[in-house]
C-alpha cells in the first residue's frame, strides 16, 4: 500500500513533498493510516484534531490519544473543542453539518495563521461511494451524482484511491493503533445505514463494485475535462 500511496502522490499531488500539510486526524483508522503513510513518505505535516464533545468521556480519550501520538512521533499538534450540540441548535443545523462547519472553519484558521499549503483529510474510496449514494437518495439531479473529489480548494484527499479493505489490511499488517468511534456501529446516521446495509448488497452483486465505481468517476471526469 505504501508504494501505491507514493505513486498516487506523484500522479495527483506531485508538489506535496515541498508543501506544508495540515492533516485532520480524528484518531480513527483512516486518519491514523494516513498519518503513518505521510511519515513514511517524509512529508512535512502537522496534525489537527477536533473534540466535538459528542461522546462524553470518549471524545476526550480520542483527543488524548491523538495528542500522545503526536508527542511520541514529534509531530506538531493543534487541537480545539466545541459545544457542537449548542452550535447546531443555535444555527438550526444537523449535528453532522454543524460538526463539519466547525471542523473546516478551524482547519482553515490554522492554515492561514501557520502558513500551511493544504489540509489533508483521510476520505477513501468507500466514503466517496457512500457520498454518491447519499446524493442519489436525495435526488440531487445528474450534476449532483458525484463522489468526493481528490482536491477542492485547499483540501486534498490522498487516500481517495484506496478502499476500506485495503486500509484495514494495512492497519493490521503494520500494527497501527486507532480509536473506534462507537457511533459507527449504529444506524443513526444515513451514511451508516448505507454503509451497513446498501453497500454490502452492491458488493455482493459485484465484488469489484468499488473499483467499477472509481473507473466510472474517472471516465466522467475525463469526459468533463474534454468538454470544458
Amino acid at each position: 500500500m505504501h508504494s501505491k500511496f507514493n505513486k498516487n502522490l506523484s500522479e495527483h499531488f506531485p508538489h506535496i513533498t515541498s508543501r506544508k500539510i495540515l492533516l485532520a486526524v480524528s484518531g480513527g483508522i483512516d486518519s491514523m493510516i494516513l498519518a503513518d503513510l505521510l511519515q513514511k513518505s517524509k512529508i512535512n505535516f502537522a496534525i489537527a484534531h477536533c473534540n466535538f464533545k459528542l461522546r462524553d468521556a470518549e471524545s476526550d480519550v480520542d483527543q488524548q490519544f491523538v495528542a500522545q501520538y503526536c508527542l511520541n512521533n514529534s509531530i506538531p499538534f493543534f487541537t480545539t473543542s466545541f459545544d457542537t450540540r449548542a452550535f447546531a441548535k443555535d444555527f438550526k443545523l444537523s449535528t453532522q453539518v454543524a460538526a463539519r462547519k466547525l471542523r473546516y472553519e478551524y482547519f482553515y484558521e490554522i492554515l492561514e495563521q501557520e502558513s500551511f499549503d493544504h489540509i489533508a483529510t483521510a476520505h477513501h474510496l468507500d466514503d466517496s461511494l457512500e457520498t454518491f449514494l447519499i446524493n442519489f437518495s436525495r435526488g440531487t439531479g445528474i450534476d449532483g451524482l458525484t463522489g468526493i473529489p481528490l482536491q477542492n480548494d485547499k483540501i486534498i484527499r490522498p487516500l481517495l484511491n484506496f478502499n476500506r479493505k485495503e486500509i484495514e489490511n494495512y492497519a493490521l499488517e503494520n500494527k497501527i493503533n486507532w480509536r473506534e468511534d462507537a457511533s459507527n456501529a449504529t444506524d443513526y446516521y444515513v451514511r451508516n445505514k448505507i454503509r451497513h446495509h446498501l453497500t454490502p448488497i452492491l458488493k455482493e452483486i459485484n465484488p469489484s463494485f468499488s473499483t467499477s465505481f472509481q473507473q466510472t468517476l474517472r471516465s466522467e471526469e475525463h469526459t468533463s475535462e474534454l468538454q470544458s
